[in-house]
């Protein structure tokens, strides 16, 4: 069964998380290990689901669902979903994504194609999480860090673009790549090690 951590002075739980039921399994208020984030640009690009035809093939995880009211609201639909930025540990399925991502970039540039430069954002353990946002681990080494209550979505973009510019460490994915080879990555299981960093 699947439940929240005992310490509850780092947890959050807003009323639309109760009101709705969600099944996830923590949700944070601080960041329990440094994460990763992998952007397709300097600022948060967060867009609409329905228009993922209109978006490059390796931004279709910035796709949030937005509410018949115009918000975006905190929500898990799946194992492989997030309603908000998806962030991950150090692991061998980070490395794979960021070297697919890069690899893609590399393509498009190769073929003329006007196309952003990634950049990765890290954001260190115990880093504290502003209140109209909040940070889900909803699948083994899967966060997502998503707003708290009910947001439009350029506010969701904005308030996620202040917490970068106050916390998160940018660097260009190559330059990432170089810093962290593949071979210093773990598992998805092996959460012991990830959460202590």
């Amino acid at each position: 069964m699947i439940g929240f951590p005992s310490y509850y002075h780092s947890i959050r739980l807003p009323h639309s998380f109760l009101r709705r039921q969600f099944s996830v399994k923590a949700i944070y208020s601080s960041f329990p290990a440094t994460l990763h984030y992998c952007s397709p640009s300097r600022i948060s690009a967060l867009f609409n689901i329905e228009d993922k035809d209109s978006w490059p093939e390796d931004s279709v995880s910035e796709g949030v669902t937005i509410d018949k009211d115009g918000l975006v609201y905190p929500t898990i639909k799946a194992k492989t979903n997030s309603n908000g930025a998806p962030f991950y540990p150090n692991t061998f399925l980070l490395q794979e994504m960021v070297r697919q991502n890069f690899d893609y970039y590399l393509d498009c540039e190769e073929e003329g194609k006007k196309v952003q430069k990634p950049f990765i954002f890290t954001i260190s353990k115990g880093t504290p999480i502003p209140s109209d946002l909040i940070l889900i681990n909803y699948w083994l080494s899967s966060f997502s860090l998503q707003p708290s209550r009910g947001m439009s979505l350029q506010d969701l973009n904005r308030t996620l673009d202040e917490f970068y510019d106050k916390h998160a460490l940018k660097e260009a994915m190559d330059d990432w790549l170089d810093k962290h080879p593949y071979k210093d990555a773990v598992t998805e299981e092996n959460k012991e090690f990830w959460m202590a960093k």
